[in-house]
């Protein structure tokens, strides 16, 4: 697989190559010193040298060593096109993790299984474990997975086994915990504001109608909330299956250890982000939820599939963020796409939250935009980066709208990097989001204002995507496709991100 990695950051013709080795030891120097004071006054010092000792095993478990102020949480997507056009694409997200919060908060300490997109009349499901029911297992043989290699990814959380190959859910109904009524409450008032704010950014003139109210009512009411509150828990049954010799990995390399890139080397920032596998094949998929030992609810196969994993781990989720992800393209099968733009507070969370309580007028300068955007083309296995640590990538705008007449929202974005083919070639992409409003599922998430795992993320997992790429000097289109159940999540203060943007 080509990357732009390969081609050279810096031109030998105006450097010589004394500079350039005396500006990668000025770059270690400054990396190192600030990993040296975080270390030595922060108090999650297990946490950084789990980041470092993980460096170039993004998807192994991080938090044997750290009590507080963690989470950690892998991401399985499952999606399968129906046998004819016009039946519904199936499209999941399973999602194993642990949250350890702040030590007046050890009553929320647990491990959880999340299902997203569930067949049936409950569209997901949140498992929660006491901590003692997470195992990290490393390749062990017991339980699921077909990778008996020693140090391999394996987790266990109660009779449920994770591998980077293999799921097997055992999630009983003693297990399930149903959000509460108000919390969803909640969730759905903040998000109908979201996009009455964002309406109202695409169209000034907007109707009185066209409020907050009014996007309320696309979502379930509050009487349905209680009465779905109400309901017996059940229990989710699924097996699945994709074979190593059928997965996409990331390239690597000593300075891209990661889809991080050079950033990785930052152990000390707030949230960290994991890609394992961007396409592969789902060769066994079957999914049953249960009431009882008779009532099935709703079961899905994705049997010939495609799947993704990717996983986060740190101390907190960013405060604004948007991402997406696709990977069953119409005529590009195979290929993959992650943008992940989100707002990084630079010098860790505790240098960040001691500049808010004692120099709070410094507070709008620690935080910055960062973008993990990558598109893997698998026709010609190249790999196109437009990350914010590659070398003359940019991004050229990012912009949110809502179609009030269509009832959609729209994630839409641009950038250019270096072609990794021919470095005197500029390649461009286009992408666009669109999910329904209404379809997104709350997703619970590490709250560090909670103090617990809260639903403050709304993710679809069906949504469509719309992507072009081509060369800006020759105009040569590489790829005009669209892909089916896509993932979106649109969190937080989306107009600073824009703003931040849409001026780079």
């Amino acid at each position: 697989m080509k990357d732009p990695q390969d081609t050279p950051i810096l031109s030998f013709s105006s450097w010589s190559s004394t500079r350039v080795l005396t500006l990668g030891r000025t770059a270690l120097l400054v990396l190192a010193s600030a990993y040296l004071v975080q270390l030595a006054f922060s108090p999650k010092a297990a946490y950084l040298v789990s980041n470092v000792r993980n460096l170039h095993n993004p998807i192994q478990y991080h938090g044997a060593d750290i009590s507080t102020d963690f989470f950690e949480g892998w991401y399985f997507k499952v999606v399968k096109q129906g046998n004819t056009k016009d039946d519904p694409i199936q499209s999941m997200a399973i999602i194993p993790g642990i949250h350890r919060p702040s030590p007046e908060n050890t009553d929320e300490e647990h491990a959880f299984v999340l299902v997203v997109g569930l067949p049936g009349p409950e569209p997901a499901a949140y498992f929660r474990f006491p901590v003692s029911e997470f195992t990290d297992l490393r390749g062990n043989t017991q339980g699921g997975g077909n990778n008996n290699n020693k140090g391999a990814f394996k987790v266990q959380i109660g009779n449920s086994f994770f591998s980077h190959d293999e799921l097997i859910l055992n999630l009983p109904a003693n297990r399930f915990d149903r959000v509460p009524a108000r919390e969803l409450e909640e969730f759905y008032t903040e998000a109908s504001r979201q996009y009455e704010v964002q309406l109202r950014k695409t169209n000034s003139t907007t109707s009185s109608m066209e409020n907050q109210d009014y996007f309320r009512r696309l979502f379930p009411s509050a009487d349905t909330l209680t009465k779905v509150e109400t309901q017996k828990p059940f229990a989710v049954h699924g097996h699945f299956q994709f074979p190593v010799s059928t997965q996409t990995p990331l390239p690597t390399s000593r300075w891209r250890p990661s889809i991080m890139g050079i950033t990785a080397y930052l152990p000390f920032l707030e949230c960290n982000h994991g890609v394992a596998s961007l396409h592969h094949t789902i060769s066994k998929g079957r999914l049953v939820a249960l009431r009882g030992d008779n009532e099935v609810l709703g079961e899905a196969k994705f049997d010939g599939g495609v799947g993704y994993i990717e996983k986060d781990w740190g101390v907190n989720f960013p405060s604004t963020w948007v991402w997406a992800q696709a990977n069953m393209f119409d005529t590009a099968p195979g290929s993959s796409l992650m943008i992940s733009v989100a707002s990084i507070p630079v010098l860790g969370p505790d240098f960040t939250d001691w500049i808010a309580s004692n120099m709070p007028i410094l507070s709008p300068f620690t935080n910055v935009p960062g973008r993990l955007v990558i598109f893997y083309h698998a026709a010609t296995k190249t790999l196109y980066n437009f990350s914010s640590y590659v070398f003359l990538a940019r991004a050229k705008s990012l912009r949110t709208s809502v179609d009030i007449e269509r009832g959609t929202q729209t994630f839409s974005f641009m950038a250019t990097t270096k072609d990794p083919n021919n470095s005197k070639e500029t390649i461009a992409l286009q992408v666009n989001v669109t999910r329904e409003i209404g379809t997104g599922v709350p997703l619970r998430a590490p709250s560090r204002v909670k103090g617990r795992m809260f639903s403050g993320v709304e993710e679809a997992v069906v949504a469509t995507t719309d992507v072009r790429l081509w060369r800006v000097k020759s105009g040569e289109v590489l790829v005009e496709d669209q892909s089916l159940g896509s993932g979106l999540e649109i969190v937080g203060d989306i107009a600073w991100l824009e703003a931040h943007i849409n001026h780079e």
